[in-house]
């Protein structure tokens, strides 16, 4: 008889820090945990720098809405092949659609994670026995099918892997070589690939950079989502000092904790800013995150979507940092108590 399971898929970059404490806590439980990976952006390396043994399944990068449909089709039949070779796991848990795909397929229970409203939900809602998603989008316009399984946790879903760490600010900083003199700026660029990705996001990301890096003391770290995209960058802003490209791994929210300013083109390090207290700016321009509104209606977040709203926060006063937001330990509580229940259900099933 196979030992029993569970199966977790990281489709993307941000699912790595966002389903590690999971992985763990069931891990610590006594639960095997068996990891597979799309290598799509970071998430592959990522993994590897969290000392997460990951089987990498499938290609990343595509664009055009065609080649992602492919794309998940041909991923989740690899997914498929890969699992009847490993023999059925227990549970998927994941915010991957390939896997809710495979998972559907192979009539394996899925646990789903989303913190997105406007993301595409029918394979998702299809997939899985239940979306879990934070609190804040309680009262978000869902589709039937994800609001039939919804439930909500306390919390971001960066307040899942950043309440029980702690930043040193000043250590990094010193590891990133930044005077005292000197402010510094943290930005990953808009997505290029996906399916929310907009030309006008890009321009304006170029706009700000410009602006920011005419500055006394200003020193510019761009965290690129590939290689493609650095290089096309650094040829779009041209040389010149205060702008410098992140060419290794790192610790994303240890990049932010030493920021004074974060630029974000998406949503989970514009809200690992929120979580830190991190002033950020937004210049995400696709369909409007209730959670990013909640937290501009906080004072958390600065919308920088047109040209006036660039012009007003160039001529704003440096906004400061802030305390924390959180924490809020039920959230991963609350996950990790509906899987452990659901385990537990199915293996009392087989008895």
């Amino acid at each position: 008889m196979n030992t029993p399971w569970i199966w977790v898929d990281l489709e993307n970059t941000p699912h790595v820090l966002f389903l590690e404490p999971i992985i763990r806590r069931l891990r610590s439980l006594g639960w095997e945990v068996r990891v597979s990976a799309r290598p799509q952006a970071q998430t592959l390396d990522l993994a590897d720098h969290r000392d997460l043994a990951v089987r990498a399944i499938g290609v990343g990068d595509l664009k055009g809405l065609g080649a992602k449909v492919i794309g998940v089709v041909a991923r989740a039949g690899a997914l498929v092949a890969w699992i009847l070779r490993q023999g059925r796991p227990e549970l998927l848990v994941s915010c991957s659609r390939s896997a809710s795909l495979a998972a559907l397929v192979l009539r394996i229970p899925g646990v789903a994670l989303l913190d997105y409203e406007h993301a595409e939900q029918r394979l998702l809602a299809a997939g899985n026995r239940v979306l879990w998603l934070p609190d804040l989008l309680r009262n978000a316009r869902l589709p039937p099918a994800s609001l039939r399984i919804a439930r909500f946790y306390e919390g971001l879903k960066e307040n899942l892997y950043l309440d029980g760490w702690t930043p040193d600010r000043a250590a990094e900083r010193r590891r990133l070589g930044v005077r005292d003199d000197e402010r510094l700026v943290v930005s990953r660029p808009p997505a290029e690939t996906a399916h929310y990705a907009s030309e006008r996001g890009g321009q304006l990301w170029v706009s700000v950079i410009r602006a920011l890096r005419e500055r006394a003391n200003h020193r510019l770290l761009i965290v690129a989502r590939t290689p493609a995209q650095r290089e096309s960058l650094a040829q779009i802003l041209g040389s010149g000092k205060g702008v410098e490209f992140l060419t290794r791994v790192v610790c994303g929210p240890a990049l932010i904790a030493a920021a004074d300013l974060v630029i974000g083109g998406g949503g989970t390090m514009n809200r690992e800013a929120a979580v830190l207290g991190v002033p950020v700016w937004s210049v995400f321009t696709g369909a409007t995150p209730q959670i990013d509104d909640r937290l501009a209606d906080q004072g958390r977040l600065r919308w920088v979507r047109t040209e006036a709203e660039l012009v007003s926060a160039l001529a704003s006063d440096p906004p400061p940092l802030q305390g924390r937001r959180g924490p809020y330990p039920r959230g991963l509580t609350s996950i990790v108590g509906d899987i452990e229940a659901r385990l537990n259900k199915a293996e009392g099933a087989r008895q």
